[in-house]
């Protein structure tokens, strides 16, 4: 039976909007509208690394090729840790087998999922205000900041931290600040030394106290996309925090304070930021205050009477996590399809058993990568950040990842659904 003629509104046209897109199609749910509420689709922020786990799903919907024409190649290693003074190399894991984590700036990955998503179904500048059941008709009228409306069977949160559709299902709970401010930025590699530009070929943190510089190797030089992704997490009281949106911009010298005295290598980034400033007009770079959310203990909520209709958060939305380990859109990749696969190869009418058995595969792992996620934003930015200790060495710091590297999101979802599932000899297609 399934929900595959159910009419299904997908809120939100980020990175897990389309991910839930591309795993709908993928599923062969195709009666599916995506609403975003920016005029276009984009993405602001630094580059993503996107890793093993995630990847192995994007191949499978044909986005491989889409996404190495922007994103890095056969990264050198997962991960190498330095000495914030010295530059010293004290710890390093490797990747975790093909495929490899891919870097990629986060615009180039939405461009990359859109590709395979027909524009048809795509639409923009639709800021949703407020949803509501009707009786009469037995479904959901959406309406839009603009004052359109449109209706729906089942209604998919993509909407990010801040949701309306996580506000719509009555939840009041605030974000918690995390103590860290993020700078974001991009170096050329041509404004640095031969030798930084070969260290900065892989991802590289840099671990100072209470604080660490994160670098990402982006792009590649056939599609003159490759630079160097730079992601500051400083430790700052939020009081100090005076823009009204999470989003700002300021001084590099305000990162630069933070890391006096550090490696020649972070001040040739930090030179390499006022180069990539002033090329654009001024001395400034992306700030972010770091918010997460606790996980919620319900993310849906099925109309009473009604067992095909209902509302269900997705990626950020449903599970924010901080950025330390990666997995935030990793995790909504995953999220999106095993809640596609689900909804299409459901046996019964009831979408409250389906929604269940979702958040039950889904809901263990991603609180638990949001927990790790702050447990390895701790690590990173270290009381005493010199050298390694029981908590933070190589194997120890391999070890806190593998389980999340190895998954295979629909061998999962098809060996336990195969007793809910229309066809229960079905095979993962992955």
């Amino acid at each position: 039976m399934g929900f595959g003629d159910k009419r299904i509104a997908i809120i939100g046209g980020g990175l897990g909007g389309m991910a839930f897109a591309n795993a709908a199609l993928y599923a062969g749910l195709t009666n599916i509208q995506l609403y975003e509420q920016a005029p276009e689709f984009t993405e602001v922020g630094a580059g993503v690394n996107i890793t093993k786990n995630a990847n192995v799903v994007l191949d499978a919907y044909g986005l491989k090729e889409a996404m190495l024409w922007k994103s890095s190649h056969d990264p050198q290693c997962y991960m190498e840790y330095r000495n914030f003074k010295t530059g010293e190399v004290f710890g390093r894991v490797e990747e975790f087998g093909e495929p490899s984590s891919r870097q990629i700036h986060r615009a180039h990955l939405l461009e990359a999922m859109r590709s395979k998503v027909p524009g048809a179904i795509l639409n923009t500048g639709k800021r949703l205000s407020t949803i509501q059941w009707l009786e009469s008709s037995r479904e959901y009228l959406l309406t839009f900041v603009d004052e359109t409306t449109t209706t729906a069977d089942i209604v998919i949160g993509c909407d990010g931290i801040k949701s309306t559709v996580r506000d719509h299902l009555g939840f009041t709970d605030h974000p918690n600040y995390s103590g860290q401010m993020v700078y974001r930025g991009y170096v050329a590699y041509s404004d640095l030394s031969p030798a930084t530009a070969l260290e900065l070929r892989r991802s590289v943190i840099h671990r100072g106290k209470q604080r660490h510089i994160l670098t990402l190797p982006i792009g590649n030089e056939e599609s003159e996309t490759a630079r160097v992704a730079v992601i500051g997490f400083m430790t700052e009281p939020l009081e100090s925090w005076v823009s009204e949106s999470w989003m700002a911009k300021a001084p590099v010298d305000r990162l630069a304070e933070q890391v006096e005295g550090w490696t020649g290598t972070v001040q040739e980034v930090i030179a390499g930021l006022r180069k990539s400033a002033e090329r654009d007009g001024n001395d400034l770079i992306l700030k972010q205050a770091l918010y997460v959310r606790d996980p919620l203990p319900k993310l849906y909520a099925v109309e009473e009477g009604h067992p095909g209709s209902g509302i269900i958060l997705l990626g950020d939305s449903a599970h924010s996590t901080l950025p330390h380990q990666g997995q935030g859109t990793c995790m909504a990749i995953e999220s999106g399809v095993a809640l596609a696969t689900i909804l299409k190869n459901w046996k019964s009418d009831s979408l409250e058993d389906a929604f269940s058995f979702y958040q039950n595969l889904r809901k263990p792992r991603t609180d638990k990568v949001t927990q790790t996620s702050y447990e390895a934003g701790k690590l990173a930015s270290a009381d005493v950040p010199e050298g390694t200790s029981v908590e933070f060495n190589a194997e120890v710091l391999r070890e806190r990842m593998k389980w999340i590297m190895d998954y295979n999101v629909l061998e999962d979802v098809f060996e336990k659904g195969a007793p809910y599932f229309e066809d229960e000899n079905i095979q993962a297609q992955l």
